[in-house]
C-alpha cells in the first residue's frame, strides 16, 4: 500500500529493535514509513530508536528519533509534542511497548512481576492514547492502534497468567476506546499476533541454554503450530496489517482485533 498514509504522521511507540533484524516495532515504523508517513521513531533506548530511523531514512523516508519511557505521562507527552514540532500533526498511534516473561500463577508470580507487565503492557497504552487523543480531536480525525498476543484468548501448556490477562485488557481497552472516541473521528483498533519471528523470539529461546539442535528442535515445533504454511509471521506481516488499519481503506473499522497470525487463534487445541 506504497503512498496509503502520503502526508500523514505516525508515532511508533516501542519502535526499536533487542538485537539486529527486524522487530514488530521497526518492521511497523518501516512499514509506515514505505507507505509515506512521516514515522516518530520512539524507544526507551536511544540507540534503537535511532537505528531504526536511520535505516528509514536511508531508504528515502521521514523519520524522528525520540527516547521517551511509554510508561510515564511526561515523557509520553513530550513524544507527541516532538512530533507535533517536527510534522505539524500526529495521525497515528501505534502502541507497541510490551514485556512478558512472568510465567505462572497467581499463587506464584509476585507482585512486582505482575506490576510489571500490567504497566508495560497496559498502562503504555493508556498513556499513549491518554496524551495522544486531544491532539487527534483538535485535528478532527485520528488513528490509534494497540498489541496484543494471541495468548489473551489461547493459553500454553507453561502457565503465563500475567501476560494473557494484560493482553486481555489491551483488547477490553480498545474496544472501549473505540466506542468512547467514534463521535471524535477517532478509530481504535488492535492486532492480535501471534508468533512472530523477531529477535526478541530468538533471544527467548536463547535462553533456554539449548545446543543447537535444540533451539532448531523448539522452532521446528511451533511453526509446525501454526495451520498457514507451517510458518511464523514476520514483523513484515504484522506491518502490513497495521497499514491496512492506520489507512482509509479501513475507515469504517473500529474497535477491530484483527488477528495477524497464520489461523493460529482457530487451530485445535
Amino acid at each position: 500500500m506504497n503512498g496509503a498514509l502520503a502526508g500523514r504522521t505516525a508515532i511508533v511507540m516501542g519502535a526499536g529493535s533487542v538485537g539486529p533484524g527486524w522487530s514488530n516495532g521497526k518492521a511497523v515504523a518501516a512499514s509506515y514509513a514505505r507507505a509515506g508517513a512521516n514515522t516518530v521513531c520512539v524507544d526507551f533506548v536511544e540507540e534503537r530508536a535511532a537505528e531504526t530511523a536511520a535505516v528509514i531514512c536511508a531508504r528515502g523516508g521521514s523519520a524522528l528519533a525520540v527516547v521517551a519511557d511509554a510508561t510515564d505521562e511526561s515523557s509520553v507527552r513530550a513524544v507527541v509534542q516532538a512530533a507535533l514540532d517536527e510534522f505539524g500533526q500526529v495521525d497515528i498511534l501505534h502502541n507497541n511497548v510490551g514485556v512478558g516473561g512472568s510465567f505462572g500463577t497467581p499463587e506464584t508470580i509476585k507482585p512486582e512481576e505482575w506490576a510489571r507487565e500490567f504497566t508495560q503492557n497496559v498502562s503504555s497504552a493508556y498513556l499513549g492514547i491518554r496524551c495522544v487523543v486531544p491532539t487527534m480531536r483538535e485535528q478532527g480525525r485520528g488513528v490509534i492502534i494497540n498489541t496484543s498476543s494471541t495468548m489473551a484468548v489461547r493459553f500454553l501448556r507453561r502457565p503465563n497468567v500475567a501476560y494473557s490477562a494484560s493482553k486481555a485488557a489491551v483488547e477490553a481497552m480498545t474496544k472501549a476506546c473505540a466506542v468512547a472516541y467514534g463521535r471524535d473521528n477517532i478509530r481504535v483498533n488492535c492486532l492480535r499476533i501471534g508468533f512472530s519471528e523477531t529477535p526478541l523470539m530468538m533471544a527467548a529461546v536463547g535462553r533456554r541454554g539449548l545446543d543447537d539442535a535444540g533451539r532448531q528442535a523448539v522452532m521446528h515445533n511451533s511453526r509446525e503450530k501454526v495451520p498457514l504454511r507451517g510458518e511464523h509471521a514476520s514483523g513484515f506481516d504484522v506491518g502490513a496489517a497495521a497499514v491496512f488499519l492506520a489507512s482509509d481503506a479501513a475507515g469504517y473499522l473500529t474497535g477491530v482485533v484483527l488477528d495477524v497470525d497464520g489461523g493460529l487463534v482457530s487451530a485445535p487445541l
